[in-house]
């Protein structure tokens, strides 16, 4: 059977011609429709449709159409820019300017609120050092986890501005085997953001592989021919999420980053919103001044001579990979700030206590804010309920109240713990109550050492 396409097909969602027609020597007319190729009920659908007109098998033709998307993908990116831009003078000297400040993670939190990210000082400056360590040899990975309207594309978007286009792969969606036909080198040292988490679901697995591996493999077989393909990272991954019970191999990679959707953040955003209206604008901000600094940036590798005095709470296995994303956040500080740093004999970077100390203030209040297995946000509900609360009981609106959170965001944080079996619904009540069954979580241990502790 032969398939064509009258245009090529858009991530975004976007319908195309496509006709179907035996191969030659077979009787039958063509057959033609509108599909959206990326939507796989459509394809599904279509596939169907055509089984039925051609007598053939289902799954055969719906092989077919996956191997054709994959066909597309591939020409796509193989056709994708990846230069760099050529610095001027007087622009390098500039963006060496800013590489020498000792204050530049504050900088690049200061220009990301002049783009207009209200708040959020803890998230800007972690998900900032996420797209440097797309340099390190093991870069991070980090998820916005938080409800709807809360500015999780946006702060996205915001970061991604201050990174070199040609060091940046933002996309919407991402399909099984896109990551395979990227190239061998494209995605080398590149920070790929995915606007929301359930538009990389079905490219979970080449994901987890490359941030792990640093190396996607993949043999195919196109026209009878055995076909290989490889695509190189490491790379860095940054995206987004209103839920809470994603798959825990994905989040055990992944810094998660919950959002401020308290009333008072809503009173600042609001706030912000009114003082655009009213035409006072914030202090422009040099994009390119920030990329420019990116793209001195030189990929080294980094070495803490004072790790062997940190200690880190040892809760469960999954603090093990917790404590690697510590010492990268470390590297990550060290590297952005390479221009003030020293090397060792062996040409390495050598980190400080300052970069320690910069770490400590973001990771410390993280750490403390979750739980075992729970989200940041079960994690608050659960210490209130455990320390603070007086109630033999609580409702939705008591939570509310309480934290200053939306009804819908308790109810989120409540069931969380009812899953984790930490609270219990009470049948039969209207509205319903939630009990405490256990402060067993509140157990004590050895958290981050304190700065002032280390011996530089």
């Amino acid at each position: 059977m032969l398939y064509a396409l009258a245009e090529v097909p858009s991530k975004s969602g976007g319908r195309v011609a496509i006709s179907v027609s035996l191969a030659e020597g077979e009787d039958g007319s063509p057959l033609r429709d509108l599909v959206n190729l990326y939507a796989f009920r459509r394809r599904r659908a279509f596939a169907q449709l055509v089984a039925e007109a051609f007598a053939r098998e289902a799954s055969a033709v719906l092989g077919a159409l996956n191997l054709l998307l994959d066909h597309v993908e591939r020409a796509q990116t193989r056709t994708q820019p990846t230069g760099q831009a050529a610095l001027t003078k007087g622009r390098r000297r500039a963006a060496e300017r800013l590489l020498e400040r000792a204050d530049l993670l504050d900088r690049a939190a200061k220009a990301l609120e002049g783009l207009g990210v209200v708040g959020e000082g803890r998230a800007k400056r972690l998900l900032f050092l996420v797209a440097v360590s797309r340099l390190l040899p093991k870069p991070l990975s980090a998820i916005l986890i938080a409800p709807l309207s809360s500015g999780k594309s946006e702060l996205l978007e915001r970061v991604s501005e201050l990174v070199p286009p040609e060091s940046l792969e933002f996309l919407s969606r991402l399909t099984p085997h896109a990551l395979y036909y990227a190239g061998a080198d494209h995605l080398r040292h590149k920070l790929v953001v995915v606007e929301e988490q359930k538009g990389a679901s079905e490219a979970d697995y080449p994901i987890r592989t490359l941030q792990s591996r640093g190396v996607l493999r993949m043999t195919t077989t196109l026209k009878g021919k055995a076909h290989s393909f490889e695509t190189f990272g490491p790379i860095a991954l940054l995206s987004s999420t209103t839920r809470s019970d994603l798959n825990a191999e994905n989040l055990s990679r992944c810094l998660e980053l919950p959002l401020d959707d308290s009333l008072a953040q809503t009173e600042r955003v609001l706030e912000a919103q009114r003082q655009a209206w009213a035409g006072k604008r914030r202090r422009p901000v040099n994009v390119e001044l920030w990329r420019d600094a990116q793209r001195l940036l030189e990929p080294l590798e980094v070495v803490i001579p004072f790790a062997p005095q940190l200690t880190y709470p040892a809760r469960t296995s999954r603090d093990r990979r917790e404590h690697a994303k510590l010492g990268s956040l470390i590297q990550a500080h060290a590297l952005l700030h390479q221009r003030q740093r020293e090397r060792d004999p062996h040409g390495r970077l050598v980190a400080t206590v300052e970069d320690y100390e910069a770490v400590h203030a973001l990771l410390a209040s993280l750490l403390d804010d979750q739980l075992d297995e729970l989200s940041a946000r079960a994690s608050r509900l659960y210490r209130w309920l455990a320390e603070e609360a007086e109630l033999p009981s609580v409702t939705r609106r008591d939570v509310k109240e309480a934290l200053g959170w939306s009804l819908s965001t308790a109810r989120r944080a409540l069931d969380e713990l009812v899953r984790h079996e930490l609270l219990k619904a009470q049948s039969g009540s209207k509205p319903i109550h939630y009990e405490l069954l256990t402060r067993s979580l509140l157990h004590g241990g050895v958290g981050l050492t304190a700065p002032d502790e280390l011996e530089g």
